[in-house]
């Protein structure tokens, strides 16, 4: 039997899409194209997991002091434990690799949206080649970037912005400023520019909500350098292009508006956890390594 036809795999698949979190009318379109893209690689990740310890893991990389994750669905409380395991996993591994899962998915609803031409080029079974020639997830991307390139450049061209859409906030020296984003035409720009999902639809709601600010650290010709989330003060989110790590001079230029703002690490909130991951379903990556100015003790 194919895993395609495995009921098990079917279910591991569902859940991983509950887990992008994309609005209905953006998962609904690609759903039949998760099993062959982000759902094959991360059926075949668990299986080669299972291999070594089907009941826990630990995250990935951290080597030093892990944490480790139960995996088998609890089997010990009776019901449904084959749900219960692929709704822990799926939510684990997009934690873990949410970036690169959310990179494709963009890609594959452009894809779908612009009718192109690789989706009718299909194997026997019905699965676009294209993607099945992806063994990695690495590969996926590679060929989401690909994919998004084109459309990346005509929005960061073709989307002119008016007065209301971006207002000044802060200046930063050296001709950089802070800049903040207030339509979603300005989201749209910032994420083809800077490679990032805030132009994907996730942020959008947020524009009229008054304890959040999406912010722009632009240079002195206006370009940007990097993106920030902010919510009720403390700073949740903070990437350059591609979703990097700003650079340590970015960061430094930023230190002046964390003063000034008396923003604060979002780990340091009231309530938060040293370990906690509830950033959030649109996030892309999360602030670390924050400069002394904005940690408040």
């Amino acid at each position: 039997m194919s895993k395609y036809d495995n009921p098990e795999y079917r279910i591991a698949t569902y859940h991983l899409g509950c887990e992008l979190d994309l609005p209905d009318h953006a998962l609904r379109p690609i759903r039949h194209l998760l099993g062959p893209s982000l759902g094959r690689i991360f059926w075949g990740d668990w299986l080669r997991l299972d291999a070594i310890d089907p009941e826990w893991i630990s995250t990935p990389g951290d080597h030093d002091d892990p944490d480790w994750h139960r995996v088998d669905g609890w089997r010990e409380q009776g019901g449904d434990h084959i749900q219960r395991k692929w709704k822990q996993r799926a939510r684990l591994w997009i934690q873990w690799y949410s970036v690169d899962a959310w990179h494709v998915a963009d890609w594959l609803v452009t894809a779908v949206a612009g009718e192109h031409a690789w989706l009718a080029n299909v194997d026997d079974q019905g699965h676009p080649k294209k993607l099945m020639k992806c063994g990695t997830l690495e590969r996926l991307v590679h060929e989401a970037s690909r994919g998004l390139r084109e459309r990346n450049a005509s929005l960061a061209r073709d989307v002119l912005l008016g007065p209301t859409d971006e207002h000044f906030l802060h200046d930063l020296g050296v001709g950089h400023t802070l800049v903040r984003l207030r339509s979603r035409a300005a989201l749209r720009k910032e994420g083809a520019i800077m490679h990032h999902c805030i132009g994907q639809g996730g942020y959008d709601e947020l524009l009229d909500d008054p304890d959040v600010a999406l912010v722009s650290v632009r240079d002195a010709d206006g370009n940007p350098l990097a993106t920030l989330d902010i919510r009720n003060g403390y700073i949740r989110q903070f990437c350059a292009r591609g979703n990097a790590e700003p650079s340590d001079a970015v960061r430094d230029l930023v230190a002046s508006a964390v003063d000034a703002f008396c923003w604060q690490d979002w780990r340091d909130r009231p309530g938060s956890r040293a370990d906690e991951q509830d950033y959030g379903p649109e996030a892309a990556v999360i602030l670390r390594d924050l400069p002394p100015a904005r940690r408040r003790g």
